[in-house]
């Protein structure tokens, strides 16, 4: 069954030490490992501005991470042919389209370099390439801050279609002084 999944908001759980509202956005690092050269993406969703603790805001778009051209539903047959990278970022003066093309390029790299290796050790490796990459400072004075990473794990039933076609999960990100944030990823099947 061809499904999309996409980011549909953040919650502040947390505020950060910095003065006024955040401005949090997330990167979704998207591969699909069942090609021979895996087809990798990284999408963009936000910043969004003069977030306060307890607000949830919602992309106000359907903008799909998976398929990767970010539009068309493509069915997955076995959740250990893709890798779902999400990455939280507080925004000050960096630039967060330049950074997700940064991301890309350590992503892309990272799995040549990885292939032939373990799934698991292939994850590892991506995560603390990405990770490196948010650290690339692309603006200034004041560099965007990593709130964190995670993998959004699928599970073989969070692909069967339930009742409405669609379902959340959540993911909880603790930056420490930047911030806890929740994202809410929409699985939608077509």
């Amino acid at each position: 069954m061809a499904l999309t999944i996409a980011v549909k908001s953040i919650q502040s759980l947390d505020d950060s030490t910095e003065w006024g509202a955040d401005e949090p956005y997330v990167l979704v690092t998207g591969v699909d490992l069942s090609q021979l050269i895996p087809h990798v993406e990284v999408t963009l969703y936000g910043p969004w501005a003069d977030v306060d603790k307890g607000e949830t805001h919602q992309t106000g778009v359907f903008l799909p991470f998976w398929g990767l051209d970010n539009r068309t539903a493509v069915a997955i047959a076995n959740p250990s042919s893709v890798i779902f990278v999400v990455s939280v970022m507080e925004n000050d003066d960096g630039k967060p389209g330049a950074l997700r093309t940064l991301v890309k390029a350590a992503a892309v790299a990272s799995l040549a370099a990885s292939n032939g290796m373990p799934r698991a050790t292939r994850v590892q490796k991506l995560l603390a390439d990405i990770h490196g990459a948010l650290g690339i400072p692309t603006g200034a004075p004041n560099f965007d801050d990593i709130v964190g990473s995670k993998e959004l794990v699928l599970t073989p039933p969070d692909l069967v279609r339930p009742p409405g076609g669609r379902r959340v999960k959540t993911l909880d990100f603790a930056g420490g002084d930047e911030g806890t944030f929740r994202v809410a990823v929409e699985l939608a099947f077509v």
